[in-house]
């Protein structure tokens, strides 16, 4: 809410990550609580982390992505000047869908790296573990497996750059990115479930980066959108207004 020359917020924004390391957040607020759709009386403001009544604290430990921290943000009567306005009030909402279908693209980017690692350490141990004689990589099972690993991790490359030259020429549209992050991060599952298959218990152990990548690769699917808000972007897109 305004009070004189001052935003005044009250709230609390749980899974932020790294927040107790930012020196500023921005927040996306409720200026206008009379808005008729909520959506479209909200604001972008930006807040110093020093600010009297904002407070963090951290969330514990997570499945994985372990060098990044999780924390809570806690706003108790936090006045901020009107100048830290950001765009135009009232647009806060549309601006962070902007910023979500670019960056749903560094996700996939990421996804894509963590397949690759996960199908690359794969791709040398069946090599290299034998059994009845040879190596496993001699067995038709496991190389279908690594074909359609490979396959997975190839498509999404294709998608993600298709994404990222769209980016460049100012043309990347909340349709394609949602589809985009939803094929590469289910690459990412689906690799390096497979890849811990493939090592059998040595993809278990936690001295062995497997199962690294399989936990990491998991909160890719998660944020900046999960799937049915992805799926919804794309059948909204796809489909249209129906009469």
């Amino acid at each position: 809410m305004k009070k004189g020359d001052s935003f005044v917020i009250n709230g609390k924004k749980t899974f932020v990550l790294n927040g107790g390391s930012a020196d500023f957040y921005i927040v996306l607020c409720q200026t206008d609580p009379n808005a008729s759709i909520p959506i479209n009386g909200t604001s972008l403001i930006l807040v110093d982390a020093k600010t009297d009544g904002l407070s963090t604290a951290d969330q514990g430990t997570k499945l994985g992505t372990n060098m990044m921290s999780m924390t809570d943000l806690k706003f108790e009567n936090v006045k901020v000047p009107l100048t830290n306005l950001i765009g135009e009030e009232g647009k806060g909402y549309d601006n962070v869908q902007k910023f979500f279908t670019e960056s749903r693209i560094l996700y996939a980017a990421q996804a894509i790296g963590t397949a690759q690692g996960a199908y690359e350490r794969a791709l040398e141990y069946i090599k290299g573990r034998e059994q009845f004689n040879r190596p496993i990589a001699a067995f038709q099972s496991v190389r279908h497996k690594i074909a359609d690993m490979c396959i997975k991790i190839e498509s999404a490359k294709l998608l993600t750059y298709e994404s990222a030259q769209r980016f460049d020429n100012g043309k990347l549209d909340p349709k394609f990115s949602a589809l985009t992050k939803i094929a590469a991060t289910n690459a990412a599952m689906e690799v390096t479930n497979e890849a811990v298959q493939l090592l059998g218990g040595y993809g278990y152990m936690t001295e062995y980066e497997i199962e690294h990548f399989y936990r990491d690769a998991k909160v890719l699917q998660i944020r900046e959108g999960n799937f049915t808000v992805l799926k919804d972007i794309i059948a909204n897109t796809t489909i249209g207004k129906l009469k």
